[in-house]
């Protein structure tokens, strides 16, 4: 088992992985459930989305609220962009951007249910993924820049996009997994028998770790090959990678959370949650971030035990799986590996 922690770190403190527990920094109990969590990409603030459209910006270092904007409408996610300190905040029929200070910028209505949406810094852009699979790419004053359609049997999960990478992943509860690039073409498509619920990305794109309702992780490399492919005890609810692609955050429907490093080896586990809906790795994959109960955000800082732990099983005795699971370049249909015969039905997807 490999040491969670840095040589420098650990000459300091002594730790191994098997001495690993997390102490609770502090913890924001929300009044009403919350739809998302997001934890910016420089650790610094976690945006709250809930279900009567209410967005909260919390400082992650001292578990603060500062400040709230109500949108009076449902949301399903929101995102915060590092640079701008902009959010973007995802509807079941709408999109809204919100400046720094909270103010409104603008709104837009959609015509089709939003399943999902993401947030593309480095392009300047969002994307919003549809019923039907439907996927629209607009730039931040929302102009449509793509729109297409994912060619799978299952709908779209999840979507991710890195801070530092013009491409990003699609998963479908098919077990389909879309690796495109910033225009919508599919670079490639990777094929699975299990219904995968979330998936994360290194930040420079390299690096694709998935989860699965069907108790299983699997792990990517954006040059088409599989770095590992495990089963585990419980259904995956929620995953997270670090900025460096070398440690992968789980969490699972039991709310046990796990460390992964590169290998697939746990270097940490816990159960300090009842349920974990969302989970995310802090900067240096030092603290972790989580979303539970439908209400309850928690900032966990991974530490040494203090008390003794019950002498129960490592996680890390994973079972290798063999499936049937194969790369598809350019996705099913050609180069751009979308079913484009039914762009000219499109409904007009952002009303300006």
């Amino acid at each position: 088992m490999n040491d969670f922690l840095s040589n420098s770190q650990q000459n300091k403190s002594g730790l191994s992985s098997r001495k690993l527990s997390c102490q609770l920094l502090w913890k924001v109990n929300f009044n009403e459930p919350l739809s998302s969590v997001f934890l910016s990409f420089d650790s610094k603030n976690a945006v709250t989305a809930s279900r009567r459209g209410e967005i909260s910006v919390i400082n992650a270092a001292e578990g603060k609220i500062i400040r709230s904007t109500n949108l009076n409408a449902p949301l399903i996610c929101a995102f915060m962009d590092n640079s701008t300190r902009e959010i973007f905040a995802f509807g079941n029929n709408g999109v809204s951007r919100i400046a720094s200070d909270g103010t409104k910028l603008w709104h837009k209505n959609i015509q089709t249910p939003i399943i999902t949406g993401a947030l593309s810094q480095i392009n300047k852009s969002f994307i919003i993924c549809y019923e039907g699979n439907k996927i629209v790419i607009a730039d931040y004053n929302a102009v449509p820049k793509y729109k297409g359609v994912i060619d799978s049997k299952g709908a779209v999960s999840s979507i991710y996009v890195p801070e530092l990478s013009n491409n990003f992943t699609i998963v479908t509860e098919a077990g389909d997994v879309y690796y495109m690039n910033a225009y919508g073409s599919v670079l490639w498509q990777f094929c699975i028998k299990d219904k995968l619920s979330s998936v994360s990305m290194s930040r420079d794109g390299k690096i694709i770790f998935a989860g699965s309702s069907d108790n299983k992780v699997l792990c990517l490399h954006s040059e088409q090959k599989v770095l590992f492919n495990y089963e585990l005890k419980s259904p995956v609810i929620c995953t997270d990678i670090s900025e460096d692609g070398k440690y992968f955050a789980v969490g699972c429907s039991d709310g046990y959370i796990y460390v992964l490093d590169s290998n697939g080896n746990t270097v940490f586990y816990d159960r300090p949650l009842s349920c974990v809906s969302e989970i995310y790795l802090s900067e240096g994959a030092e603290q972790i971030l989580t979303l539970s109960d439908s209400s309850l955000i928690s900032m966990y800082k991974i530490c040494e035990r203090k008390t003794v732990e019950e002498k129960s099983k490592d996680f890390a005795g994973f079972i290798e799986l063999d499936s049937n699971i194969n790369f598809k370049n350019g996705g099913a249909d050609g180069a751009n590996g979308l079913n484009n015969k039914n762009n000219n039905d499109f409904e007009k997807f952002i009303e300006l």
